[in-house]
């Protein structure tokens, strides 16, 4: 062949050939490449599995638990006092005998509460305090109770020798009575479930009770002191309703060992009645119902309850001679052994973190 033809066709025999090696390099090294990246692949596979195991346990995927929270509270207690001996004067209209009582409408008091309320099932605490300080007063005369005779204050005493000790043919009177009432706890308490929670503790109560009559026959004065202490049990439930309000309901109950003082005199008579029980033995009762509401970030809260309260033999200061006949002969009633109750309702808010 002619000398010019190849070389005029030597540039497309070079290319033709290098475009074939070309091929075959290609497709061998594209094998071998995958092979490589494979065994490359696996190896940074394993060891970010590796890494991953060290920097972050299982553990840490778990869902979170929720956490207690600490809180406080102010309760408005608005209650009126009730006494199984509420007696203030005797009216000797004959021939009815009248007992006159005191008449106690709601009073104001204030009950704080701080405390630790753990998540379900955990432990907390909580502080709670309540003052009741509050008096009462009515007066009688010839046109009001003792309209057609003179009125009598006595007191009969059981363990001495049957003293009775008062005032007698009264034709105007004062009388007024005050109860201040002291009360903290100390508890332990559990979320048991989301609506139930218990707790029990430890209570201290002193309950400072006054009588005095100032009449045109003289002055009556009388004091009844207990101060107890002892094991307190509580148990709430919470009902979830509607737009954060909850219906709630509580009770508590305690047992009180502590030691009364009860004291009386008057300015017509030079002797005193002083009685003294070192082992007496009382105890409480506490109910609430109403509502609850709870903010949306669950920080707030506002609540108001009815709530009664009932303290069995913590003892009352009121003239405690019972007239049953015209006569003169007074049968004894036991002033150690009265009770006091409170009824009304409460309101009152907290924050919590």
């Amino acid at each position: 062949m002619d000398r010019g033809i190849w070389v005029a066709m030597l540039p497309a025999i070079v290319i033709a050939a290098a475009g074939v090696a070309n091929a075959q390099e290609v497709k061998l090294t594209s094998y071998d490449d995958l092979l490589v990246r494979m065994e490359n692949l696996e190896q940074q596979v394993n060891a970010q599995s590796v890494q991953m195991y060290q920097t972050a346990p299982c553990d840490t995927c778990a869902a979170p638990q929720p956490c207690g929270k600490y809180y406080g509270s102010y309760e408005a207690v608005f209650v009126t006092p009730f006494q199984s001996n509420n007696t203030g004067i005797i009216a000797q209209n004959d021939p009815v005998i009248e007992h006159l009582g005191f008449d106690w409408e709601m009073k104001y008091s204030n009950r704080f509460e701080l405390g630790y309320l753990g998540p379900t099932g955990g432990l907390g605490w909580r502080a709670r305090y309540w003052q009741f300080d509050q008096s009462t007063s009515f007066a009688v005369d010839n046109s009001v109770g003792l309209v057609q005779d003179e009125g009598a204050i006595f007191w009969a005493s059981t363990d001495n020798g049957g003293t009775v000790i008062g005032l007698v043919d009264v034709d105007t009177a004062v009388m007024t009575q005050s109860i201040d009432a002291q009360v903290f706890d100390m508890e332990l308490q559990t979320q048991a479930t989301k609506n139930v929670l218990f707790s029990g503790g430890f209570r201290f109560a002193e309950i400072d009770q006054s009588y005095l009559a100032n009449t045109d026959a003289g002055i009556a004065i009388g004091d009844m002191d207990f101060r107890g202490y002892g094991p307190t049990l509580a148990a709430e439930y919470q009902h979830d309703l509607w737009g954060g309000w909850d219906l709630i309901a509580s009770g508590r109950g305690s047992v009180l060992f502590g030691q009364q003082a009860f004291r009386v005199s008057t300015t017509s008579d030079p002797k005193e009645l002083d009685i003294r029980n070192t082992g007496s033995l009382a105890s409480s009762l506490e109910m609430q119902m109403g509502l609850k509401w709870t903010s949306r970030n669950e920080r707030f809260f506002f609540k108001s309850a009815l709530e009664a309260q009932y303290w069995a033999n913590v003892g009352s200061p009121n003239p405690s001679a019972v007239y049953t006949d015209d006569s003169d002969d007074a049968n004894v009633d036991d002033v150690l052994n009265e009770s006091l109750g409170f009824i009304g309702f409460t309101i009152g808010g907290g924050i919590q973190y």
